[in-house]
Formats: C-alpha cells, structure tokens, sequence
C-alpha cells in the first residue's frame, strides 16, 4: 500500500532525525531532539510533536528541514527506500563503505565530499553530443551529382 505524504514526510523525518543521532555519537542521547531542533532552527517542542507523530509536517516546515539540511527541494515528499536496497553485494559495500566514510568525517571533509559527488553527478547528467551538434562535414554521398 502506498503511503501518502503525511506517512512520507513522517518517515523522512524520523531518518534524518536517526541519521542525526549517529553522527552524534558522543552527545548524549537524551538531548539530541534539542540540538537537531536548533540545527533546524525549530522548536525542540514542535519536533516532539512531529517526532511523536501528534503533528503532521506542513509544506513550510518540509521546506524549511530541506534548507537547513542543504537537501534538494522536495526531498521530504518523496520515498528514499530504494536507496536503501543496494542491487547486489559491490553496490552494497560501496553504499556502506561510503557511508561509514562519511558519518566519520569532520564537516568540511564531509562538505568535500558530497562537493565531488555532486560535480561528478552533473557530468554524468550532461547532454552528450549528438550527431546534430557536431560541426557539419558533407557525407562522401551528398557531394556525388
């Protein structure tokens, strides 16, 4: 059963709150809901509510967690779970190779990181060329009469 965008967000939420948490190792647990509201910039009290699941995440606040956490806009209506399911044991070892690498760097490392990513990504998504955008040179058979 698909899950509609309350569930979505909610979940969403919970994964970036979770996620929040392991990069903290050395914060005590117990105040974490605190610090991940003021990396927000929201209340620690509103983020109760949501994390207990007594409020729902509006667009503003949804958009507002993508700001604050640099994440693409949307990135808290959409399901992330194929991310998830690496397809086969190589892919798996980078996912959890690259994760690890990640959680266990120090901001500006992390920053590097995605920095290259990103770069990579966008030259991959790049048009290639095609055979229109080449300079144009007769065919041997268009300069037969």
């Amino acid at each position: 059963m698909a899950m509609d965008s309350r569930q979505i967000r909610h979940k969403n939420f919970k994964k970036l709150f979770d996620d929040f948490v392991d990069c903290h190792p050395q914060e005590p647990r117990r105040g974490m809901l605190k610090l991940f509201a003021e990396r927000l910039g929201l209340s620690d009290r509103y983020l109760s509510h949501i994390k207990c699941n007594r409020k729902n995440i509006g667009n503003h606040v949804a958009r507002t967690i993508e700001q604050r956490l640099k994440l693409p806009h949307g990135w808290m209506d959409r399901e992330h779970d194929a991310f998830n399911m690496p397809s086969d044991d190589k892919e798996k070892l980078f996912v959890e190779t690259a994760l690890s690498l990640f959680r266990a760097q120090p901001h500006e490392a992390r920053e590097l990181m995605l920095d290259l990513l990103r770069e990579k990504l966008h030259v991959l998504n790049e048009p290639t060329p095609t055979k229109n955008d080449s300079p144009a040179i007769a065919s041997p058979l268009e300069t037969l009469p």
